[in-house]
């Protein structure tokens, strides 16, 4: 289950988009976890460039790694 707590700021990916139009950003930052759904974690994602807001549970994102220049 760890794998699936997200905090305020990171940056996320969808790993399934069946179902989506072509055009849903690839790309969320996450806002804030919601209450659990079934015992399920969840959480609110937007995409700056397109002000793209959506609710996913935790189990279908996936953190996006960062490369940090020194």
């Amino acid at each position: 289950m760890a794998k699936n707590v997200f905090t305020k700021g990171q940056q996320v990916s969808l790993q399934s988009r069946v179902g989506l139009s072509p055009r849903t950003p690839t790309e969320f930052t996450v806002l804030l976890r919601l209450p659990d759904n079934g015992g399920k974690p969840q959480y609110r994602i937007r995409n700056d460039e397109q002000g793209h807001e959506r609710v996913e549970q935790g189990s279908n994102l996936e953190l996006i790694e960062t490369v940090k220049s020194s």
